[in-house]
């Protein structure tokens, strides 16, 4: 009898053994993918308060938890760019890229990282394939913009901002740097209504009103450019009392 009960005791005893393995088993599998978001969440609190080395670290933990995961290769390139550690950015970009060759937003951080390193090509071939990947990316095409114009290819930073604004066509900023582009081709016309157009459309810029009134000035519409200069300064533009001093003394006294 004695026997036979501690057989049954054994045989509880190796079920309830065997039920605690599986279940450290079954928490074993689950504790990498809870270890990964623990990680993840950790470094993007380290990230608000902008302490980058932690969160890099804690990234780092989370890769070594999932090796092949693109979203962690991205975050790591991302902090390494906030560290200004440009090359070791592009390294992660190109993982993240490998793992998910459609990762538009990899591609847009590994063209604005390229042109701080010095690659402005690179920059503007990454850009583009964002643009191929997501052709609403407004951003990208407006970084794409920025590209061509230091490229001195004013006219494929206009012919950008023009793709922007027929997707976009109340974008007041828009008006403002196509407006510039126009007057850095001696298109003054051009220049003026996209300018106006954007302070139609309350542009953030109040130096809006300053480049108008220059190419105003340039085109002899001295009233025109005179009456801009002065709401440029009440608006608190400093750049444009000089402006007033020298072109619209006389006009100015008069009022």
């Amino acid at each position: 009898m004695l026997t036979t009960i501690k057989k049954r005791q054994m045989t509880r005893i190796t079920q309830i053994a065997i039920i605690g393995l599986l279940l450290t088993i079954i928490a074993c599998n689950k504790n990498p993918k809870l270890s990964v978001n623990d990680h993840l969440t950790k470094a993007n609190k380290y990230l608000v308060i902008c302490d980058f080395e932690n969160g890099l670290k804690e990234f780092e933990l989370a890769k070594l938890i999932e090796p092949h995961n693109a979203e962690i290769y991205y975050s790591i390139g991302q902090t390494y760019f906030l560290l200004s550690d440009f090359k070791n950015a592009i390294n992660n970009y190109d993982k993240a890229i490998e793992l998910n060759p459609k990762y538009i937003f990899a591609y847009y951080s590994r063209g604005l990282t390229k042109s701080f390193y010095g690659d402005n090509l690179g920059g503007q071939k990454d850009i583009t394939k964002a643009i191929e990947l997501k052709p609403d990316f407004i951003f990208a095409i407006f970084q794409r913009a920025t590209f061509k114009n230091n490229q001195g290819d004013t006219q494929g930073a206009i012919d950008d901002i023009s793709l922007i604004l027929r997707q976009k066509p109340d974008f007041a900023n828009g008006y403002y740097y196509r407006g510039i582009f126009y007057g850095l081709k001696m298109e003054y016309e051009k220049a003026i209504a996209d300018l106006s157009t954007s302070i139609k459309l309350k542009t953030d810029r109040t130096n809006a009103y300053v480049y108008r009134d220059a190419y105003e000035y340039s085109l002899g519409l001295k009233d025109k450019a005179c009456d801009d200069f002065n709401k440029a300064r009440e608006l608190g533009d400093t750049t444009s009392i000089e402006y007033i001093k020298k072109y619209c003394l006389e006009q100015n006294d008069n009022k």
